[in-house]
């Protein structure tokens, strides 16, 4: 093979792995429902990997909290997963609840979280892209959870979705995403208050 086409071959090669390391998550056994119909959960889950990996770095390095320098420069997007604003707003949660994580040497607890909120989801085809009323849920509910987490005195726990209360008037699944988001973002914004490592980024 001539030197000049090695380039576009490794090049080609480098980024068919990268979009198979994308979508092992809408086929992974036990998290793929959610990670089909939402795009913030997806988002949130590549998020937390990036995260947790750079908190993990930072902590062995002796490193002070960088949260400051966290952004989506490094989110693997693709239009298949949904929508765009969905999918980065999960992956900036994704990213800082993964990198306090990393960072404490907590264990790495996504793909559990994911197969809680997926836990009585059907099957759902990849191809088939997120709901928007469910992934509408899913983010309305992560952001009314890590609010309500802030405000409270209890530790973190496994709280069930099924009884949080959904008071919306949206048509479809919103409040079925919306239930499973409240509990993410809940438990996030008690582990990140309880350890409060990251109060030097602020």
């Amino acid at each position: 093979m001539h030197k000049r086409f090695l380039l576009p071959v490794f090049l080609f090669a480098a980024l068919g792995l990268l979009g198979y390391g994308q979508e092992s998550h809408l086929t992974e056994s036990g998290t793929a429902p959610i990670m089909a119909r939402s795009a913030f959960a997806h988002g949130y889950r590549h998020g937390y990997e990036e995260g947790y990996h750079l908190g993990d770095i930072d902590a062995n390095m002796g490193r002070q909290p960088q949260t400051k320098k966290l952004d989506t420069g490094h989110m693997a997007y693709s239009p298949s997963f949904g929508s765009r604003p969905s999918f980065q707003e999960g992956f900036r949660a994704g990213l800082q609840a993964g990198y306090h994580d990393g960072y404490a040497g907590n264990d790495f607890r996504a793909v559990e979280s994911a197969r809680r909120l997926a836990a009585h989801m059907e099957e759902a085809s990849p191809a088939a892209g997120s709901s928007d009323d469910f992934d509408h849920g899913v983010g309305s509910g992560y952001r009314d959870g890590f609010v309500q987490g802030e405000s409270s005195s209890s530790a973190p726990s496994t709280l069930d979705f099924v009884h949080i209360n959904c008071t919306s008037s949206r048509p479809g699944t919103f409040c079925e995403g919306y239930r499973r988001g409240f509990v993410l973002g809940r438990v996030d914004a008690l582990t990140l208050r309880r350890e409060n490592i990251l109060e030097a980024s602020k």
